[in-house]
């Protein structure tokens, strides 16, 4: 019960966000899952090299962010990094807000590469937060700002 209440007790834009972000997670969660790597570029879009977005509203870009973390909590199967992220851009583009994507990798302790993605706008975090420097971003020719 205090799952609902948590949620009545939201004012009336954050109970539509987190509705938005349950749907958009599940959405992404099966997007990622369905298409091969090969063509992700194509259908989500461009990977950022460095993130240049300033002047903001931070005030919608932390509520998109919780809106996000509540949805992680009742959505089942956890989505990893990458669902998530695309979360994330689809709810800010939705609300006039640029971000940057990105996609790096780091070996683990065997050497096998582990990927990770995490969103930003300007220096705000959004998802995937991570040490940035310990991995290698994969740069596409046509790397740009969502």
């Amino acid at each position: 019960m205090s799952k609902l209440r948590t949620f009545l007790a939201l004012d009336s834009v954050d109970k539509i966000a987190t509705f938005e972000a349950i749907a958009m997670v599940l959405y992404a969660k099966f997007l990622v899952a369905s298409i091969p790597p090969r063509k992700w570029r194509n259908r989500f879009g461009a990977v950022a090299t460095q993130s240049a977005v300033q002047g903001t509203d931070l005030a919608t870009v932390r509520r998109v962010r919780l809106a996000i973390m509540r949805a992680l909590n009742n959505v089942p199967g956890s989505p990893n990094c990458l669902p998530q992220a695309l979360t994330g851009r689809w709810m800010l583009e939705r609300r006039g807000i640029a971000s940057s994507l990105f996609i790096g990798t780091q070996p683990d302790d065997t050497g096998k590469p582990q990927f990770h993605a995490w969103l930003k706008v300007g220096e705000e975090w959004v998802t995937g937060i991570c040490e940035e420097d310990d991995y290698t971003l994969l740069l596409p020719s046509d790397a740009e700002t969502a």
